[in-house]
């Protein structure tokens, strides 16, 4: 490419690529022969390091990371302390490298060097996980060009990895019942509202008591993933957990907190869930799965789909479908009635079937 018309300008437009990393700057000129000066200047000064201005292009990546999780991810996701971990991790392959230097190339190449790890349970990094950290790129730098300090995310044609497997481990009922009793102070409860409400980590971390509504049995998620607000019911054995913590509630404040009062955090429940897990001899298996388990429970308990896509809070319909095969008994209404409509339709269905030639 090189220069070119909008459909709805005059102005000439130039496009160019410089190690890697497309340029796209307006002439602003209806010139032609001026344009063609302008963009033979344009690419010189490109491979001469003169022709980006935007001193933010010369920005360490590590400091880049910093502003993403400060600006970004502190103040819009539920995964911040998550995503501090892949910033770390991210950081130890561009390090100080200038973002505006950050190729397609670059960060291919950040893929295969990342494959080749080990996880500390001794097995090789999965897609899912790899396409988690490149969300993460990917995010950064749209944002990075959003907010002017690059003129195009390097990360934007790099494509997730095809074939990734979503985790479906869930626990049965005698892991459930020797993880709890392995589970010691704070944790407990916390297992309890996980596995009886599907909520996600940090709302489980972030829940407040104004969020709980025992009136009228509902805990409401204001601060979701998707940004949209759910109630999720709270009856018999969840309620009376979340009533058990008077300490908690004199306070006011958190549901769930520390021995000195303060709100716990994921660092903080992770190592005492790894402890108990460990304890009750249950093997790969997060916390996140707990999520996994409240929803099989609720499938083989005879929620319907639209139901349990609510109760989770997926944004659509496709997250939910992994679980359909565990509603035996959906699948039998939605037989019985069509089954049901022929059977009752003109008392006999036999006189609507075609006949054979």
């Amino acid at each position: 490419m090189s220069l070119y018309k909008r459909k709805d300008s005059n102005v000439w437009q130039m496009c160019f690529f410089v190690n890697g990393q497309k340029v796209r700057r307006s002439t602003k000129t209806t010139n032609k022969k001026v344009a063609q000066r302008m963009y033979e200047r344009a690419k010189v000064e490109a491979l001469e390091g003169k022709f980006f201005k935007n001193e933010r292009s010369k920005m360490p990546f590590d400091e880049m990371v910093n502003e993403f999780l400060e600006k970004h991810s502190k103040v819009e996701k539920e995964s911040y302390e998550n995503d501090i971990s892949i910033g770390k991790r991210l950081i130890k392959y561009f390090n100080q490298t200038p973002i505006g230097k950050i190729t397609v190339y670059d960060i291919k190449s950040w893929r295969s060097w990342r494959k080749g790890h080990i996880t500390n349970r001794g097995t090789p990094i999965s897609k899912a996980t790899l396409n988690h950290e490149l969300s993460f790129l990917r995010t950064m730098f749209m944002l990075a060009e959003e907010w002017g300090w690059i003129p195009e995310s390097p990360a934007k044609s790099v494509k997730r990895l095809k074939g990734e497997v979503k985790r479906m481990r869930f626990l049965n009922r005698d892991e459930i019942a020797r993880l709890l009793e392995c589970s010691e102070g704070v944790l407990k409860p916390i297992l309890i509202t996980a596995i009886s409400s599907g909520m996600r980590c940090g709302e489980i971390f972030n829940l407040k008591w104004k969020d709980v509504d025992f009136e009228n049995g509902f805990v409401k998620v204001e601060k979701s993933k998707n940004k949209d607000r759910r109630d999720i019911p709270i009856e018999g054995f969840l309620r009376e957990t979340l009533e058990s913590l008077t300490e908690s509630r004199a306070k006011g404040d958190y549901v769930f907190l520390k021995k000195d009062g303060s709100g716990v955090k994921r660092n903080y429940v992770i190592y005492r869930f790894q402890h108990a897990k460990k304890k009750a001899e249950i093997e790969d298996f997060r916390f996140h799965d707990l999520r996994h388990t409240s929803a099989s429970l609720y499938a083989t308990g005879g929620c319907d789909i639209m139901s349990l896509k609510n109760l989770l809070g997926h944004q659509n319909i496709v997250m939910t479908q992994r679980y359909a095969h565990l509603m035996p008994e959906a699948h039998d209404r939605t037989r019985r009635i069509m089954n049901d409509f022929w059977k009752s339709s003109n008392g006999d269905s036999k006189k609507h079937t075609p006949e054979k030639n």
